[in-house]
């Protein structure tokens, strides 16, 4: 009973946490119209520290025994999962709608499944690679559907968006290795400071010209919430949830990214919703389904025989 109610909050969390990633697809895409990217990201990352670092010294954390492993894992999980993530996902939106952005990204399942197979020598079952599948069903659906209006500049966007997801499963099997070593505050605050550091060089010559008085105090709220949201509760949350599960099943979780991004982006950026969008949910969802089923399914068995014994 207590692994089900554990595995339930574990994938409550991840669920929260890729939702909250999937609205900001569509509220990044708004935010860039105004502010360079570089310039952007750095203010995230400036404003997610200034709540994250009084939580970590607030509260008791793991002592750090510093190593070549731990820091080379640190800033390349910051590095895929926060610098490259976010200049590809947001110069992707300039090129292509936040819906077909968030579709694209329900193939981060597909790549954390071979990645982790790869890199952390998890192997996936018949129900696991179907659920793959289903999830990578909605890029084919949305990228290569015909007749629309700046064909090559979507081509772009979307290529884009898909160096993003190679960059998100990176953070994905990252995270997974670091967890156990560092806690859930320790990793956001890290992966943040690093996104800082490496994003500052960049921004400083895009703030040169730039009239910050032009900023709005409605952009200034929205840029806030983008920080709290996809910096620190997302971090959190993803963090919390991904120790407690196999790093394939915790990448069927993203999928929530393309619900909510396409949510946001019908009800705030008025795009259309039509048939392939519908297409691209419905995969997703039973590609989480038929995934995380399994996964209770096969800990109940082990509790069972445990019991037996």
């Amino acid at each position: 009973m207590e692994c089900g109610v554990n595995m339930a909050i574990a994938y409550i969390q991840l669920s929260l946490a890729m939702f909250l990633v999937g609205a900001n697809v569509a509220v990044g895409k708004y935010i860039v119209h105004e502010i360079p990217v570089f310039l952007f990201s750095e203010m995230r990352f400036m404003i997610a520290l200034v709540f994250l670092v009084p939580i970590l010294l607030a509260g008791e954390q793991k002592k750090i025994e510093f190593s070549r492993s731990l820091c080379g894992n640190l800033f390349l999980q910051s590095f895929f999962g926060v610098f490259l993530f976010s200049i590809l996902m947001l110069y992707g939106v300039q090129y292509t709608s936040a819906t077909s952005a968030g579709i694209i990204t329900s193939t981060i399942p597909a790549a954390v499944a071979v990645l982790s197979y790869f890199l952390l020598r998890e192997r996936a079952t018949a129900r696991q690679i179907s659920s793959v599948f289903l999830a990578v069903a909605g890029i084919a659906i949305i990228t290569f559907q015909g007749g629309s209006a700046g064909k090559v500049n979507t081509l772009i966007g979307n290529t884009l968006i898909i160096g993003a997801v190679i960059s998100e499963a990176l953070f994905i099997i990252y995270a997974k290795k670091l967890l156990g070593i560092l806690t859930p505050i320790q990793l956001a605050v890290g992966v943040n400071f690093i996104g800082f550091l490496l994003f500052l060089p960049f921004a400083a010559n895009e703030a040169i010209s730039f009239e910050f008085g032009k900023i709005s105090v409605a952009m200034w709220a929205t840029i806030s919430y983008y920080a709290i949201t996809a910096s620190v509760i997302s971090f959190i949350l993803w963090y919390r949830g991904v120790s407690k599960v196999r790093a394939n099943i915790a990448g069927l979780f993203t999928g929530f990214m393309p619900v909510a991004a396409m949510i946001v982006s019908i009800l705030f950026l008025k795009e259309t919703f039509g048939y392939t969008q519908l297409a691209g949910i419905v995969s997703v969802l039973a590609a989480i389904y038929l995934g995380t089923t399994e996964s209770v399914e096969i800990k109940a068995k082990a509790q069972n025989e445990e019991l037996a014994s």
